[in-house]
C-alpha cells in the first residue's frame, strides 16, 4: 500500500526570514545593524519624551488658565 504525506508548508514568516538573514551576516555588519537600531529606539525615545513634556506643558497651561484661545497667535512676531 502507498500512503502519501501531505506537503509541508514552506511558509516562513518576515521576522523569521529577516533573522536568517542577520544571521548570515559578518559580525561587523550584524555589530553595524544593532548600533543603528539602538540609535533608532534612542531617537523614537527622544520623540515620545518630547511629546510627553509638550503635552504636560500644555494640560498645566490649560490648568492654571493660561490658554492660548486663538492658536494663530502662538506664532505671529
Amino acid at each position: 500500500m502507498i500512503t502519501t504525506i501531505p506537503p509541508q508548508s514552506n511558509e516562513m514568516s518576515t521576522v523569521d526570514a529577516l533573522w536568517v538573514l542577520i544571521q548570515g551576516q559578518t559580525k561587523a555588519v550584524r555589530k553595524a545593524l544593532i548600533e543603528r537600531l539602538l540609535a533608532e529606539q534612542d531617537k523614537t525615545k527622544a520623540q515620545k519624551a518630547m511629546v510627553k513634556d509638550s503635552l504636560t506643558r500644555a494640560f498645566d497651561e490649560l490648568h492654571s488658565g493660561k490658554v492660548h484661545h486663538d492658536a494663530r497667535k502662538l506664532f505671529t512676531e
